[in-house]
């Protein structure tokens, strides 16, 4: 009888060691899915990430390749462009409540800024989904509660937006984005799902970015020729 319970409690704890390992070793694909899953719902476009290296020894994971596709209405090239994400993680935070990430650090990324005719842009339309709120997600909706977590420092450098517009086609002007820095986000809540801090970091990328567009004079341009043409079709000099 005690050899069969031995070899019970054998059974199960193989049984948990075989679902631990397998949650280990899909641990960086189940990372990547989460990220273009909340990225494309907050975004309302695609979000891809090529690949995630993730130590948890180390405390550090690496996000590679990550794309954010121009939203509906605007070329076929990509929007946002990032080669790495570099991620410094809390380790005394695995397996917690909330995940505490010290430091995010995104480097040299690329944001191309299209611009039309009425004076808009695929950043603005990024913005209006982003403020339009999220849209419900699809998937398993079995109640399990998200993770929260917290982010100490988080730091883009290296930006650079490349603009073009219909009134100057072929001509790209290139822009140097501000470095960004934010601290404590999630913290006051006690920490935040990863809607809201996909939410939070976008907003002051991408604000920024526009901010840096309309600076060079990008806004201005496309508003001065659609002012010129309308201008002609009423007749004016």
């Amino acid at each position: 009888m005690k050899k069969q319970i031995l070899i019970a409690v054998f059974a199960v704890l193989l049984l948990v060691a075989l679902i631990f390992y397998q949650l280990y070793a899909n641990l960086d694909s189940m990372v990547a899915g989460a990220i273009e899953d909340v990225g494309s719902d907050v975004l309302k476009t695609d979000v891809r990430v090529t690949n995630v290296s993730i130590d948890l020894r180390q405390g550090k994971a690496v996000i590679s390749g990550m794309t954010i596709a121009n939203p509906e209405g605007y070329s076929s090239a990509k929007l946002f462009e990032l080669n790495e994400v570099v991620v410094d993680l809390d380790l005394e935070s695995l397996g917690k409540d909330v995940l505490v990430m010290d430091f995010i650090s995104f480097r040299n990324p690329l944001i191309n800024f299209e611009g039309d005719a009425d004076g808009g842009s695929n950043i603005q339309t990024l913005m209006d989904n982003i403020n339009s709120g999220s849209s419900a997600r699809s998937g398993d909706k079995s109640g399990a509660e998200e993770t929260r977590m917290i982010i100490n420092r988080f730091e883009v450098t290296g930006a650079e937006v490349k603009a073009m517009t219909e009134m100057k086609p072929g001509e790209p002007i290139e822009i140097e984005v501000p470095t960004i820095k934010m601290s404590g986000i999630g913290k006051a809540q006690g920490g935040v799902t990863a809607d809201v801090v996909a939410k939070e970091i976008a907003t002051e990328l991408f604000n920024t970015s526009l901010k840096a567009a309309a600076k060079a004079g990008v806004k201005k341009t496309i508003e001065k020729k659609t002012k010129g043409f309308l201008d002609k079709l009423k007749g004016k000099n």
